[in-house]
């Protein structure tokens, strides 16, 4: 070929360049699969979940047609889900655990690992919890190749597997409690997994000269920190059974998401609700035990009854439903109570029997309120006003002690209506005088106000006049026809002349002593020894004692009741004699919250006034509760708790 020739032709055509491209590209896209696929929690619940006997009612596969209502949030969970926050606020016996902490954890491992903490109600919930239940999971789920400590180190001891940390590719599982500020601090994360948020303090820190600072706050606000650099993809789930209403922290953040409800058929009509407490439906016998066969749901639209076995059919059949706007993008919230627990967990008749038990004792109402409506329970401590119980005096006459001028003095007994059986008395002991109540008692806690009397002189002598006068009053041997059953004396203020005239009786007088330390779940009462003394101390759950009197005194009518009412559980009756000022000393002090300026929040008794009063009516209570507890309790039940048919069905006798 000519250079001529050469010249004219064309090497290397702007065609011939796109042509070569198209073919490059085709090559790439048909050798190279670019799609990324996720699993989804739930799937691979399905297909690697076994669960181990010993930690189930249900050993075997996972199956979700045990709990439906979970599968959704799970699925949140997944990256591909836009939702970045969950809290959940629930009842027991839903399969929480299992079906969501414990699914999430797996996933995590086997599918997107990454950086994860998991913060309990202390650090040794945290690490029980992962020895007890993730390490059985790990072991059933095919997962123990995973774990293996991350560390390039050669001759590294580490192994990656402890009580309070498991390592696995690409991340690792940190348990901590809440008082782990330097753990809540120092670690970026991806996950974040909090169990029992509200059993959590409100400050990271412990007490006395261990106390970290309070200026490091509250611990899942700094755990919530610590996903900041992850927050394009992070994960944060929060779930707990609410405790107290003025302070749960998960009821707070549950409201700031969508408040999703679960919503299920009604196996006659098909309409859509979410199931309450108000629609179970039950019969008790003339004793009045529970009639199980007779418990049932009804539907609120057609009123068709369900029995706890159609769980079966209407919870595979249910679906969540936002109630509500979110504060913030990216959040959701779920509630659900022990009403949904499958069949096999926590049936109806199991429910409604542990409510018929709880009539009369706040304490437990507040453990049902919690732990199966899934609700928090909201305190009611404020006194009622005075004006509003003194028209509910009533024409009958209170025990009377008439001091003469010449310095002696006489008792004029009391003339009670129709239905006390027990007699009790509780006396507060200032330095200058005794005050005293006899409280009569009735079924389901009715009560009469005996007698008050103000028995002025120096306590701090035994032979001063009031300890003569409150001896006479503890000797008579009736009160409005009652014998006394047991008197409570404070032993606050002059403690040792408390013990030694206690001492003087066989178990007919005790000295006791009050806290007002607001603890969920306390017993009412713990019986000490006294050193030194013959006489056990009763220590009173005081502030539990206020909330049910208060509790009491806002039921029934406003007005005196007419003769042969029937009047609701708790009511409280007071003789026409009784003036303004007792009622003011009476109702005297108001539970209230507040919050300082680092936004910490306590709850605690204001006292407005002088409050003998309510102490003598708080100890008075108590002693029922003594007494109650002694005729119905086992020899070796150290308890307290107290079976209150039983103990009205043996008084009545």
């Amino acid at each position: 070929m000519t250079a001529s020739a050469l010249r004219s032709k064309k090497l290397w055509t702007p065609a011939d360049n796109s042509a070569s491209l198209a073919w490059f590209d085709s090559m790439l896209s048909e050798s190279v699969h670019t799609e990324i696929t996720h699993v989804m929690p739930s799937a691979w619940a399905s297909d690697h979940r076994i669960l181990p006997e010993g930690l189930t009612s249900m050993p075997g596969p996972f199956r979700w047609d045990v709990t439906p209502y979970w599968r959704e949030v799970l699925d949140c969970l997944a990256p591909t889900s836009p939702v970045r926050e969950i809290y959940v606020r629930k009842g027991a016996q839903v399969g929480y655990t299992v079906a969501v902490l414990e699914n999430f954890i797996g996933y995590i491992i086997a599918c997107e690992p990454g950086p994860s903490m998991m913060i309990s109600a202390d650090a040794g919930v945290a690490e029980a919890s992962v020895e007890l239940r993730v390490d059985r999971m790990i072991q059933s789920s095919g997962l123990e190749h995973k774990i293996f400590s991350q560390s390039e180190k050669k001759h590294s001891k580490k192994t990656g597997d402890s009580k309070s940390k498991k390592e696995f590719p690409g991340g690792f599982l940190m348990a901590v409690g809440p008082n782990s500020g330097s753990k809540l601090r120092s670690f970026a994360i991806r996950y974040l997994l909090g169990d029992e948020l509200d059993a959590m303090p409100a400050e990271v820190g412990g007490s006395g000269r261990e106390a970290i600072t309070a200026q490091e706050g509250d611990p899942w606000s700094l755990a919530v920190r610590r996903t900041d650099s992850f927050e394009a993809i992070r994960k944060i789930l929060g779930g707990s059974t609410p405790l107290i209403k003025q302070t749960s922290r998960v009821s707070a953040l549950h409201d700031e998401g969508d408040a999703r409800r679960y919503y299920v058929p009604c196996k006659h009509c098909g309409e859509m609700a979410p199931m309450e407490w108000k629609h179970i439906k039950y019969e008790k016998d003339p004793e009045g035990r529970l009639i199980w066969p007779s418990v049932r749901y009804e539907c609120p639209s057609c009123h068709g009854e369900w029995k706890n076995s159609d769980k079966a059919f209407f919870l595979a059949r249910g679906e969540w439903r936002a109630t509500q706007e979110p504060r913030r993008p990216n959040l959701r919230s779920y509630s659900l109570s022990s009403l949904y627990s499958p069949v096999g967990m926590r049936s109806w008749e199991d429910i409604c029997e542990e409510w018929i038990k709880a009539q009369g004792n706040p304490g437990k109402i507040r453990v049902f309120v919690n732990t199966v409506l899934g609700e928090a329970y909201e305190e009611r401590g404020e006194a009622p006003a005075p004006e509003r119980i003194m028209l509910r005096r009533e024409n009958y006459f209170p025990e009377l002690l008439n001091i003469h001028s010449d310095g002696s003095h006489g008792w004029v007994d009391a003339s009670m209506p129709p239905g006390p059986l027990v007699l009790t008395i509780g006396a507060d002991v200032q330095h200058d005088r005794i005050e005293v109540e006899l409280v009569a008692w009735g079924k389901a806690k009715t009560s009469w106000s005996v007698g008050y009397h103000v028995l002025n002189g120096d306590t701090s002598d035994p032979n001063a006049k009031p300890w003569q006068l409150l001896d006479e009053i503890l000797s008579r041997p009736l009160h409005g026809g009652l014998p006394l059953s047991l008197a409570l004396i404070d032993s606050g203020d002059q403690a040792p002349v408390v013990y030694a005239f206690c001492d003087q009786y066989s178990g007919g007088a005790l000295p006791s002593k009050g806290s007002d330390r607001l603890d969920s779940g306390r017993r009412i009462f713990a019986l000490r020894d006294v050193t030194g003394h013959a006489c056990k101390r009763i220590d009173l759950a005081t502030s539990d004692l206020k909330q049910e009197f208060y509790l009491q005194t806002r039921v029934g009518p406003i007005d005196a009741p007419a003769a042969g009412a029937d009047l609701p559980p708790g009511y409280c009756h007071f003789p026409s004699d009784y003036d303004r000022r007792y009622f003011e000393k009476l109702y005297s002090e108001d539970m209230v919250t507040e919050t300082d300026r680092m936004g910490r929040t306590r709850r605690f008794w204001k006292v407005k006034g002088r409050n003998e009063a309510l102490d003598c009516r708080v100890y008075a209570l108590g002693a029922l509760y003594v007494v109650a507890s002694a005729i119905t309790a086992a020899n070796d039940d150290k308890s307290g708790e107290v079976d209150w048919p039983l103990f009205w069905e043996t008084v009545a006798k």
